[in-house]
């Protein structure tokens, strides 16, 4: 991996290396601005064009191996690309793909800025902020969940099944030498074994309200589709529910009651869901933790790893939860 400073003069040269416009009057670059992110560069800024034209662009590398289907994907920024150019197509709120690219073993790709900003945790106001957003939210997803994936066939998405999921996290426990994660997977798998599956369509992967921009009280788009996938839609609606959950298990309720009046579906091992996604994300952030001390990947990805103990703590208790 590589932990790219992108500085003024890089931005600007990257941007008509993707985007060549004229070499007599170039792309102009100015306010170049770094978004918070453990786990992959991004950067706002404003471009202006040969013919006077100004326009606010995105631009975000992918030096983290990890989703949370795999912990070593080369594809990220190949499959953000077939993704958002799909979504465009069918009208779903996402960013405008510009272009794509490469440095060295750095990723990237461009997109125009979507105005809004990203939602964020807010103190004693979080729940009210995030009341509003949740019909939103659970209807987007129905949104999604409808769309004809069919033209994503040829594209790097994973396959994300439930029982697929166990065995990445028994390899992942097998490669730390985790034995409780074993056990974990022990008490989820005879649920898994029962399971009745959805029907597989596109899905997000990581919906939750911090990848969503806002304006005057509006989600006007979904960000971040690294961990995109054509699987069962209960992993969208659960995963964003079990964050949902951390700031009010009611709301997370609703969220999901929501989803259902939406799509006339019915979500009934609500206990299940949230135990296996507490485990996964639990397994992902002891093996970063591992990858890390043995040097496999970057300790600049070592923020998500500091609630490891919470994780573990947080896929026990909805073990219990889930009479498992």
């Amino acid at each position: 991996m590589t932990n790219t400073n992108f500085d003024l003069n890089l931005v600007t040269l990257l941007t008509n290396k993707v985007i060549p416009i004229s070499e007599t009057r170039p792309i102009e670059v100015t306010d170049v601005r770094t978004l918070p992110s453990w786990e992959h560069d991004t950067l706002n800024y404003v471009t202006r064009w040969a013919n006077g034209e100004t326009l606010p662009l995105t631009l975000r590398s992918y030096r983290s191996p990890i989703t949370y289907w795999q912990t070593q994907d080369p594809h990220k920024r190949d499959r953000v690309w077939a993704v958002l150019r799909r979504l465009r197509l069918d009208g779903f709120p996402s960013p405008r793909p510009l272009a794509r690219g490469g440095l060295g073993k750095t990723d990237f790709i461009i997109w125009a800025t979507v105005q809004g900003e990203t939602w964020r945790a807010d103190g004693e106001d979080t729940v009210a902020a995030l009341r509003p957003l949740v019909p939103q939210l659970a209807e987007l997803l129905a949104r999604l969940h409808a769309l004809d994936h069919n033209g994503l066939n040829d594209e790097p998405l994973y396959q994300a099944t439930v029982a697929g999921t166990l065995v990445r996290m028994l390899l992942w426990s097998r490669e730390m030498g985790e034995p409780e994660l074993k056990q974990m997977i022990a008490r989820l798998k005879p649920v898994v074994a029962n399971i009745q599956g959805w029907q597989h369509k596109l899905i997000h992967g990581d919906p939750h309200p911090g990848n969503v921009l806002v304006r005057d009280g509006q989600i006007t788009a979904v960000l971040n589709w690294e961990h995109a996938a054509i699987g069962d839609p209960r992993w969208d609606v659960m995963t964003a529910a079990h964050r949902i959950r951390e700031y009010s298990p009611e709301l997370a309720e609703q969220f999901i009651n929501w989803y259902e009046t939406f799509t006339g579906r019915h979500i009934s091992d609500r206990d299940f869901w949230y135990a296996l996604i507490s485990v996964r994300r639990w397994a992902l952030k002891a093996w970063l933790a591992h990858a890390i001390e043995t040097k496999k990947v970057s300790s600049s990805l070592a923020e998500w790893t500091e609630d490891v103990a919470d994780a573990r703590l947080r896929a026990q208790k909805d073990l219990l939860a889930a009479g498992l």
